[in-house]
């Protein structure tokens, strides 16, 4: 009878150990100012919770799948179920407006200075225009904060 309790002991102890699942992550985990790639089209700085509830139509009309976001600790997340709060008829008749927007905040398998940096060189290499891609990616390389990385890829500072 004592190893029949021992037994059940030690399994009702390591099927209660488990490591529990993480809650799903909230907007009010995010350390702002934060960065959304939409797709090849734009990287966009949000400043607050509230900056991220509203977006461009047209940003929202570039995205074939969730698009990244990374906050200014470089933890990455997607905006898993995307899209507008109005319906068809408002977009069409505001192609060039802002909307509220709804999402699904969720973790990216990997987070991490270099998983942001990546994120962001793909969309820097999309500008193929450019003819200072080479130096812009050096610039890229070097830089260290969100903010640094998203001014590369924007251009601005020319």
């Amino acid at each position: 009878m004592r190893v029949v309790m021992k037994w059940a002991a030690l399994l009702a102890f390591f099927t209660g150990c488990r490591a529990r699942p993480l809650p799903p992550p909230t907007v009010a985990d995010l350390h702002f100012p934060v960065a959304v790639i939409f797709g090849n089209a734009s990287v966009v700085t949000f400043a607050s919770a509230a900056d991220l509830g509203t977006m461009q139509v047209g940003n929202l009309n570039t995205v074939t799948g969730p698009p990244p976001l990374i906050d200014s600790r470089f933890a990455v997340h997607t905006l898993a179920k995307l899209g507008s709060t109005h319906g068809v008829l408002w977009l069409m008749s505001h192609p060039t407006g802002a909307t509220p927007v709804s999402f699904e905040l969720q973790r990216a398998p990997e987070s991490g200075i270099e998983v942001a940096r990546g994120l962001l060189r793909l969309r820097l290499d999309a500008q193929t225009w450019r003819t200072d891609l080479d130096e812009k990616r050096r610039a890229l390389a070097a830089e260290q904060t969100l903010a640094g990385m998203v001014e590369v890829v924007q251009g601005r500072g020319e």
